[in-house]
């Protein structure tokens, strides 16, 4: 009796074996198509980025209105048109004064009062805010923001900068005293940043050195795929 007991412990530990062998052959297989899919998606946005350089913009969707050899480089929904608003004010060096009796007329007391100030109104500090939601375009010419109570355009021929922060832009052009901050979320930088590369690439006439740096990356994507 103790030596079948033995044997079915055994058998059971056996099992357990094969059946962890078989979880680490499943989690290996899993983890190496995880590797792949992300591998291909990298090739193929790559790609796509080779594409949007060599003028190819068939498969861009864009609501804007694009003008003669004009190319739809980008197109991202939910963008905030960020403004700056001021916050709540407050009075200051306001003070009740002090009051003093000086008599009575007609058997009523009368105080005088002196010192009293209502102070002065101090605005509240301006608050970046959310004014509106709309779409951003991305041309070879110039950036588009496209919303339900405003719009805003800045061409490239007008450009003086574009300052990065995490999901968002901020642009800056000669025409406008202010600058046109565009909020589209931390997810969203990296796709921004190349297709906005592309499009100045394209503006300043580098288009063949940006393809030329994608296509090495593509050759060295290529050449690291996941066996």
């Amino acid at each position: 009796m103790f030596e079948k007991h033995k044997e079915k412990k055994a058998e059971e530990a056996r099992q357990a074996e094969l059946a962890e062998k078989a979880r680490q052959v499943a989690r290996a297989k899993e983890e190496q198509q995880a590797a792949l899919a992300l591998w291909a998606h990298h090739v193929e946005e790559l790609q796509r980025l080779l594409a949007v350089a060599s003028g190819d913009s068939s498969d861009q969707e864009t609501t804007l209105m694009l003008k003669n050899g004009e190319i739809s480089i980008a197109q991202v929904t939910n963008v905030s048109l960020i403004e700056d608003r001021r916050g709540a004010g407050q009075w200051q060096g306001a003070s009740q004064g002090v009051s003093f009796p000086i008599g009575k007329i007609a058997g009523r007391s009368v105080r005088y009062r002196v010192g009293s100030t209502r102070g002065h109104y101090v605005q509240g500090a301006p608050i970046p805010t959310a004014v509106d939601v709309g779409t951003m375009s991305i041309t070879n010419q110039r950036i588009v923001y496209q919303g339900s109570k405003k719009t805003s355009e800045s061409t490239f021929a007008k450009l003086l900068g574009i300052q990065h922060a995490p999901g968002s832009i901020t642009v800056s052009v000669s025409n406008r005293q202010k600058p046109t901050v565009l909020y589209f979320g931390p997810n969203h930088d990296d796709w921004v940043s190349n297709h906005l590369s592309i499009a100045l690439a394209l503006y300043n006439g580098e288009a063949d050195t940006v393809k030329a740096q994608l296509q090495s990356q593509i050759d060295e994507l290529q050449a690291q795929k996941p066996k």
